[in-house]
Formats: C-alpha cells, sequence, structure tokens
C-alpha cells in the first residue's frame, strides 16, 4: 500500500488527463483511509496536503477543482488544513473558480465535526440552521448525533437503528454509519461491528434489496485491522445456517478489511 500511494502522489503533478486524475485521486484517498497504517498516514500526510492543495490551485475547470478540492476536505488532518477548511465552510474565504454549493457546504460541516475541531458542535448547528432545502436539512439533523465527540451519544445513535421506524430512509443510515465508523473513530467504532452484522438479517428482510450491501460496506469501510476481520470470519463461522447470499455479501464487503489485516499482519511479523 504504501508504494501505491506514493506512486500516486509522485503521478498526479504529471498527469493531464481530467478522468485520470480523478481515477488516481480516489485511489490515493482510498488506500489513505483503508490500506495505511496510521504512522504511514502521518509519515505522508504533509506532502499528500502540500499536493492535493498544489492541485486545486492548478486546476483550470470547475470538474477539475472539485476532483482536488473533494480529496483534500475528506483527508485533511492538519490544523493548518483544517483551519482553512473552515475558512471556507464559513464563507470567509473563496475557492478561485469553484463554485460551492448546499451539499458541499453540509460536507464540509460533517467532515470538520468528524475532526473534532474546537467548535464542531457550533459548525453542525450553523450548517442546519441555513440549509434551505428541507430534505438535507432533515438528513443533516438525523446524522448529527453520529458525528458528536461523546462517544455515548454515538452508540445512541447506533441504538436507534435496531427500530424499524428509524431505518426507514436509508442514505441517511448509511451516512449515519460511514462517520461511526470512521477511520478517526475506529478504536471506539468498532464495537458496531459485530451488532451490524448480527442486524443484517433484518435489514435484509426490511430494507430495499441494495441495502444490506450498503448497510455492511459503511460499517467496514474504516477498519484495517486483524481484530476486525477476525470479528468478521468468527461471526462467519458460527453462522451455519446463515443465507449464502447474506454470506456473499459480508465476504465481499469485507474484501478489503481482509486485505488490509493480512498486510497489518504481516508488518508486524506474524
Amino acid at each position: 500500500p504504501p508504494a501505491l500511494f506514493d506512486t500516486a502522489l509522485r503521478a498526479l503533478p504529471a498527469e493531464t488527463d481530467e478522468q485520470n486524475v480523478e481515477r488516481i485521486l480516489a485511489y490515493a484517498v482510498r488506500a489513505y483511509w483503508r490500506h495505511l497504517r496510521p504512522e504511514q498516514r502521518q509519515a505522508r500526510a504533509v506532502v499528500f496536503e502540500a499536493t492535493l492543495a498544489v492541485g486545486l490551485a492548478r486546476a483550470s475547470t470547475q470538474s477539475q477543482k472539485a476532483a482536488w478540492f473533494n480529496a483534500y476536505r475528506d483527508t485533511t488532518t492538519s490544523p493548518t488544513g483544517l483551519a482553512w477548511l473552515e475558512r471556507v465552510w464559513r464563507r470567509d474565504e473563496r475557492v478561485p473558480g469553484l463554485t460551492l454549493a448546499e451539499p458541499d457546504e453540509i460536507t464540509m460541516a460533517m467532515e470538520l465535526a468528524v475532526r473534532e475541531v474546537p467548535r464542531w458542535k457550533e459548525i453542525l448547528e450553523t450548517q442546519l440552521a441555513r440549509t434551505q432545502n428541507p430534505d438535507r436539512r432533515d438528513r443533516l439533523a438525523f446524522v448529527i448525533p453520529a458525528l458528536s465527540a461523546d462517544p455515548a451519544e454515538r452508540e445512541r445513535s447506533f441504538e436507534r437503528f435496531k427500530l424499524l421506524a428509524n431505518r426507514r430512509r436509508e442514505v441517511w443510515v448509511q451516512d449515519s454509519l460511514h462517520y461511526l465508523n470512521h477511520p478517526l473513530r475506529a478504536a471506539h467504532g468498532q464495537r458496531f461491528v459485530l451488532p451490524a452484522l448480527e442486524m443484517l438479517r433484518e435489514i435484509q428482510q426490511t430494507g430495499d434489496i441494495f441495502f444490506p450491501t450498503r448497510w455492511m460496506e459503511q460499517t467496514l469501510w474504516g477498519y484495517r485491522s486483524p481484530q476486525i476481520a477476525a470479528t468478521v470470519r468468527t461471526f462467519l463461522a458460527r453462522q451455519k445456517d446463515y443465507p449464502t447470499r447474506l454470506r456473499w455479501t459480508v465476504l465481499s464487503t469485507a474484501d478489503e478489511l481482509f486485505r488490509a489485516s493480512r498486510a497489518a499482519n504481516a508488518a508486524a511479523g506474524l
């Protein structure tokens, strides 16, 4: 993974095709969160952020700037980067050549909150108040408990999914799971993995045909540890009569987790 990530960083400044840039950025962001160990991320964070900032400044079209900006927004963790992102969210600073719409501001607010910037709660409250679209406002209100810096509130956020009435808006649930299981929250979020697996049969019976896959994707996306991989394998091993289709769902969504956990074991000499 570090070799792939470093190759992507070397390729980005030289790449001129817009679709290739978007693809490489997607690879880099995915490798950064899913496959690099925390210390590897930390060692590359400054260079990655600088590369994204330069790419954003050089991009010549709205779509190119959006791709670079989104990658920056989704990965920055430095005090300088977060301060800049907050100024953009507050509309105190603009990104030349890039028009940010309401959904962009909502995402910025959520990304700032999951990083627990000093005024994260005020940011979410302000964003909720200034969101004009009622559906987007309701969606943000639903997700806010999953963004809390308070672990107990995040646990209550997950517990409500056990009631069917709270799973009716499946995209809202997916957003919540995404932040509950964010890599920055992995130490606490790992407690949600087994309960999410145990709920999967009910998710299949009560939700959209694609909901089980999306439920598991958002549950597992933030993890790379052998312990979480073992949790998934142990769960499947104990389910002797588990529906084949659901077993496939778990295995397919856990594939990157299994790969990343093998790399973690190899790095530890196990």
